[in-house]
């Protein structure tokens, strides 16, 4: 028997490291990248400007599936700044061996390096969808969610006192429900702020807010095969998550000097940004078969992912 954490963490780097394909349409789910390219050029917009502020940044992307995301920021770069785009490094931390191979075929001819870990910079700290990715530990009523050896769910005393500590600061100890504690996710925050010698940290994942979290009593532990959601997640290979507690991220940031500078819903970041929404409107008067689709996509990341995801900003240093 083992705690779902642990359950967690194994299956979620065993499915990683393996082979086959994992994003997009052969795979088990999309990201924003992999909708359109909007996305990502998007983000290189807002990003623009405290790039500039640095003599040779360095931008550093943590976990960036297929490389699309990187491809999209860097051609956004060279296209409207082609003197930072030759002082900026493009760093990818990645452990996954087939999706560096994906990424390495994708970012061909750009200036981008590879690393597996966290290494010091100053410049910009970027992840989409990879927060969500870390274990969670599952409490309810002083209990903490275990694994028995066939799949059976085992409710056992809390032991853990950072889990006590977590649940005390966040004023989360009354809350009669399935409650997520990501303590890896707050290891790894302090990691990135380690790492941060100066500058920012751009977070975009699915997640709820301390007001929210009564909006999800069973938690929100999901699995993902071929891009349904699967209730049976202790059988079988496939993509495990849990949303991201950003309240946690910001609250513990405050340890770590990581002042928060923003927390947004995707949908209010996209909307404020000029190029996002000028291209969202040269497209409702192309009526052309190409642009609805591209319209339609966009629109996703705005309606259906706009509430669901959060960008979190933070910044160290400045």
């Amino acid at each position: 028997m083992r705690s779902f954490r642990d359950f967690m963490e194994e299956r979620v780097r065993h499915y990683y490291t393996s082979g086959g394909p994992k994003i997009g349409p052969e795979g088990d789910f999309f990201t924003a990248p992999e909708l359109d390219r909007s996305f990502g050029r998007a983000v290189a917009e807002f990003l623009l400007p405290f790039l500039r502020e640095f003599e040779r940044p360095t931008l550093l992307e943590i976990g960036a599936g297929r490389g699309l995301m990187a491809r999209d920021i860097l051609e956004y770069i060279k296209e409207r700044d082609r003197d930072l785009f030759g002082r900026t490094t493009y760093l990818i931390c990645e452990i996954s061996e087939s999706l560096k191979r994906v990424q390495e075929k994708v970012l061909e001819g750009f200036p981008v390096l590879w690393t597996e870990e966290l290494v010091p910079i100053e410049g910009v700290i970027l992840s989409n969808e990879f927060f969500d990715t870390l274990p969670v530990h599952v409490v309810k009523e002083g209990r903490e969610l275990h694994v028995g050896d066939s799949g059976e769910e085992v409710w056992i005393d809390i032991r853990d006192p950072r889990i006590k500590e977590f649940l005390r600061r966040m004023g989360y100890e009354d809350i009669d429900q399935r409650i997520e504690v990501c303590l890896d996710c707050i290891d790894f925050l302090r990691k990135i702020a380690e790492s941060l010698i100066r500058g920012y940290h751009l977070l975009i994942d699915y997640g709820y807010t301390s007001e929210e979290i009564t909006r999800f009593p069973e938690g929100t532990v999901l699995g993902y095969k071929k891009h349904k959601v699967r209730d049976d997640i202790y059988s079988g290979q496939m993509d495990l998550s849990a949303h991201v507690n950003f309240s946690a991220l910001v609250e513990y940031g405050k340890d770590f000097g990581l002042e928060t500078v923003f927390l947004q819903t995707q949908r209010e970041f996209l909307t404020g940004i000029p190029g996002f929404l000028e291209e969202l409107q040269g497209l409702s008067f192309d009526g052309s078969p190409e642009a609805v689709e591209r319209l339609s996509r966009m629109k996703t990341l705005l309606i259906s992912m706009g509430d669901r995801f959060k960008v979190l900003f933070q910044r160290k240093g400045l």
